[in-house]
């Protein structure tokens, strides 16, 4: 049992405490609070899903839409 001063009053918790005695605040002992890591998790997973869809949109852009355009358009008689 190891004790840190809370990130947030200062206060001496256990690291494995899940609010702190003193003031309330969740995950104590940890440098940062679960909702700062919840929010670093939720942003890289938005840059990622971003840089899919922009690769799809790129793909089909160059890709699908000129060999649609290629069946599509009647030739010249």
């Amino acid at each position: 049992m190891s004790l840190v001063p809370c990130r947030a009053c200062g206060h001496k918790v256990d690291i494995s405490a899940l609010t702190c005695p003193g003031c309330g605040a969740t995950d104590p002992g940890r440098k940062i609070s679960r909702q700062q890591r919840d929010l670093r998790s939720f942003l890289i997973q938005l840059l990622i899903g971003l840089t899919f869809l922009g690769f799809g949109g790129w793909y089909v852009w160059n890709g699908v839409i000129p060999m649609a355009k290629q069946y599509l358009v009647k030739p010249a008689v």
